[in-house]
C-alpha cells in the first residue's frame, strides 16, 4: 500500500448516501466506485479520504460496528483514509432547514478528520476538493476546509420514487448547488436539464478488464434454451410487465439478474413460462452471463426518474456484443445507434425479431466499444476538475 507524494490536491470522496463497504460488496461496479477508484490511481491527488454518509451511532453499536472517527484502508494499491461520520438518527429529517444544519455539521466532522490526519485539532483554511454523489453534501456541507466542491448526479433524486419525501428538499438542494457555482457532472442530457445548464455529461462506461476477455458460459446460463434475452440490473416496479412477458413468449429463455428491489415483482416473474430470475452475481459472472445471451433488452415503463438515468446495463449489453432492443428513453439515444433498436412499447413484439437478426458484434467493433467507454476514460474530466484543472 502506498501513499502519495506531498504535494498533491488532497481530495474528499463521498457516494450517493452509502459506505465504503457497499462498494466493496458490489465490486466498484457503479459510477460512484469507479470516480473513487479513478481518483486513488491520479498520481496528482495528494492525501485521499472517503467518508461514508451519515451513520446512527446507537445501530452502529448494537452490530459492533467501529465508531472511530478515522482508518487507514487500501483503495486501488493506495492508502486511504475513511471517515465514519455518525449521530444519533440515520434518515435525513425532510425538512429542509433541518437538512442544511445535517450537512453543514457533516462538513465539519470531516474537517475534523482532516485535521487528525493532519496532527491538528481544528480544520485549516481550504484545502482539499469535496468530490460528491450526495445533493445534500454539495448544497449544504460548508467548513473551512472545502477549497472545491464537484457534484456529479447519478440520478434525480427529485423525482426518485424511493425517495419521495424528500423530493421537494432535492430540489431546493439543486438550486442551492448551482447557487454556489459547483462544478457539476450529471449521467444524461436529461438530468442536466433538471439540475443546471452548466452540468457536462459523463455517460456510464464498463471494466474493461472485466468485459474484454471472453469468459466461459456459466452453466447455468449454458443450459438454457436458446435464443436467449437477458435483462441485468434492479428488479422492481421500474419494469413494464406487457413487454416482459412479450420478450419471454418470443425466446427461447429470458434471463433476469440482478437486485432483488421489489418481492412482488420477483414472484410475478417467477410464475412467467421461459423466465429465468437471479440474484445479484460478481462481475465476472455477470459479464459471462450477458456474453452467453443473445439479446439485452431494456423493457422500462416511461417515468420521470427513468428517463434521466444513464443505464449501466446498455453499455454492459454492447460490451458483450450483444444487439439491444429498449423503450425509446432520452438517455438511450446516440449510443451504438445501429446496435440499439429502439422503439414505442406498442411496438415492442414487432421490433423483437429485426433486434435479434442484428447478431452479435464483430469481436473487434465490441473491443473497440469498449476502450471507447472503458470507465478511466469516463472519469478523467471528474479528476481533472477535483485537482484544480480548469477548461
Amino acid at each position: 500500500m502506498e501513499s502519495r507524494a506531498p504535494g498533491g490536491t488532497d481530495v474528499v470522496f463521498t457516494g450517493p448516501g452509502d459506505m465504503f463497504d457497499d462498494a466493496v460488496e458490489r465490486e466498484f461496479c457503479r459510477p460512484p466506485d469507479q470516480t473513487l477508484l479513478a481518483l486513488a490511481r491520479d498520481e496528482r491527488v495528494g492525501r485521499l479520504f472517503v467518508a461514508d454518509a451519515w451513520r446512527s451511532a446507537p445501530i452502529s453499536i448494537v452490530r459492533r460496528r467501529p465508531l472511530r472517527l478515522v482508518e487507514r484502508i487500501s483503495v486501488a494499491e493506495r492508502e486511504v483514509f475513511r471517515i465514519r461520520p455518525h449521530r444519533l438518527r440515520r434518515r435525513d429529517s425532510t425538512d429542509t432547514r433541518a437538512i442544511a444544519r445535517a450537512y453543514r455539521a457533516y462538513g465539519d466532522v470531516i474537517g475534523k478528520a482532516l485535521a487528525h490526519v493532519g496532527g491538528g485539532c481544528h480544520p485549516g483554511p481550504p484545502s482539499a476538493s469535496l468530490v460528491t454523489y450526495d445533493p445534500f453534501v454539495a448544497a449544504y456541507a460548508e467548513s473551512s476546509w472545502i477549497a472545491n466542491t464537484v457534484y456529479f448526479g447519478q440520478d434525480d433524486w427529485a423525482t426518485g420514487e424511493g425517495v419521495r419525501p424528500w423530493w421537494g428538499a432535492y430540489r431546493d438542494a439543486y438550486v442551492r448547488i448551482e447557487e454556489r457555482g459547483t462544478s457539476i457532472f450529471v449521467v444524461s442530457q436529461e438530468l442536466a436539464d433538471r439540475v443546471s445548464p452548466r452540468a457536462v455529461v459523463v455517460p456510464n462506461g464498463v471494466n474493461p478488464d472485466v468485459w474484454r476477455p471472453r469468459h466461459p458460459p456459466p452453466a447455468r446460463i449454458d443450459d438454457l434454451p436458446p435464443p436467449r434475452a437477458i435483462y441485468s440490473g434492479t428488479i422492481d416496479g421500474r419494469l413494464e410487465a406487457g413487454l416482459v412477458e412479450q420478450t419471454a413468449e418470443a425466446v427461447g429463455s429470458l434471463i433476469m439478474i440482478g437486485h432483488f428491489g421489489d418481492p412482488s415483482v420477483i414472484r410475478w416473474l417467477e410464475g412467467l413460462e421461459n423466465v429465468h430470475v437471479f440474484g445479484t452475481v460478481g462481475q465476472v459472472e455477470l459479464a459471462a452471463t450477458v456474453q452467453a445471451c443473445d439479446l439485452g433488452v431494456i423493457p422500462h415503463r416511461d417515468q420521470a426518474g427513468i428517463r434521466a438515468m444513464s443505464p449501466l446495463k446498455l453499455y454492459e449489453y454492447l460490451a458483450a456484443g450483444l444487439p439491444v432492443l429498449a423503450v425509446d428513453l432520452p438517455p438511450l439515444h446516440g449510443v451504438a445507434d445501429d446496435r440499439v433498436l429502439l422503439c414505442r412499447p406498442d411496438q415492442w413484439a414487432e421490433a423483437m425479431p429485426a433486434a435479434m437478426e442484428l447478431g452479435h458484434a464483430s469481436e473487434g467493433r465490441r473491443l473497440a466499444f469498449i476502450d471507447g467507454v472503458a470507465w478511466g476514460r469516463r472519469m478523467q474530466p471528474v479528476v481533472d476538475v477535483a485537482v484544480g484543472v480548469t477548461y
